[in-house]
């Protein structure tokens, strides 16, 4: 019996080391599920996924990757991309459609980021946690492939097993409620939804993308209007922005250049008053001097 544990004390140790190592520093809800998937900036993924994917409760910026630092920053996550972890309600969405959406906000023939952000923050990647996910994931990919007849070597999109989730800073969290016009500004200037409908054809772009569930019932093979087939096999009612975050906003400028702008704005009305001021005083003077000489003539010449 002692023999017997000393074997097995290694092996549970071990096993609880990378449980440790594994374990994301999110908690979800035990009743919910939750995936991971990189799709260039978290700001914009975690907006498309909270306001436009069925059964989303939560979508969380931060940093994951097949290799890295413990802790990773902003300014600090080398072996990290940016990740979100969607949690997700089984019984009001499936992982599969999840997948879906998450191809749908990826370009898939940049491996080299995403949109106008380059390098290893922004690698695009699908991730999968256990071998159902990992066929499930395959499937999508295959059926995207059959659908748009490309070549599966033009896609730069890996499907990798899920590594460890770390939660980003809480300034990047729901970014596009707390400063809707400086990511309406970034969004519109990136060219994310442009070059989406390019890949992927407008009409599949709403699909994916219908803010009130105007289009969604003539989007989706196998549903009777506003329903989706759950985890569990059941049809029902689809159910989006949860949040209830308005429809976002193509911003003209950032914050930071509307304050700059009104600013030089202000010192150019300024100092246009002050030149007219300036002005009048000039011509009220030339008037009281013009009418001096006139009195001076006037004066010489009944001498």
């Amino acid at each position: 019996m002692m023999m017997m544990m000393m074997i097995a004390l290694p092996i549970v140790c071990l096993l609880l080391h990378i449980l440790c190592i594994r374990a994301d520093d999110y908690t979800i809800n035990p009743d919910n599920k939750s995936l991971l998937i990189a799709a260039g900036c978290f700001w914009c993924a975690e907006q498309a996924f909270e306001q436009y994917a069925p059964g989303v409760i939560e979508a969380i910026s931060g940093y994951s990757g097949p290799s890295g630092i413990e802790n990773p920053t902003y300014r600090n996550h080398p072996g990290h991309y940016e990740v979100i972890l969607i949690e997700y309600d089984p019984l009001k969405t499936t992982y599969k459609l999840l997948v879906e959406y998450a191809w749908r906000n990826i370009d898939p023939f940049n491996g080299a980021g995403q949109f106008c952000d380059y390098g290893p923050s922004y690698y695009p990647a699908i991730f999968y946690d256990t071998n159902e996910e990992s066929m499930i994931a395959k499937q999508v990919k295959k059926d995207i492939l059959e659908q748009y007849t490309w070549d599966v070597d033009s896609l730069a999109v890996p499907l990798i097993q899920r590594p460890k989730f770390w939660t980003a800073e809480d300034y990047h969290q729901d970014y596009y409620i707390k400063n809707p016009k400086n990511y309406g500004y970034y969004k519109n200037a990136c060219g994310r939804t442009n070059r989406l409908k390019e890949i992927w054809g407008e009409n599949e772009y709403y699909c994916y993308h219908d803010y009130g569930l105007e289009n969604y019932n003539t989007c989706f093979n196998g549903t009777d209007g506003l329903l989706v087939v759950n985890e569990e096999g059941e049809t029902v009612e689809v159910e989006v922005n949860v949040k209830e975050a308005p429809q976002e906003v193509v911003g003209l400028m950032p914050t930071w250049a509307v304050a700059v702008v009104s600013t030089l704005a202000a010192i150019l009305l300024c100092g246009l008053i002050l030149f007219c001021s300036f002005k009048c005083k000039r011509r009220k003077q030339d008037d009281i001097e013009g009418e001096r000489v006139i009195e001076e003539k006037e004066n010489d010449n009944d001498i």
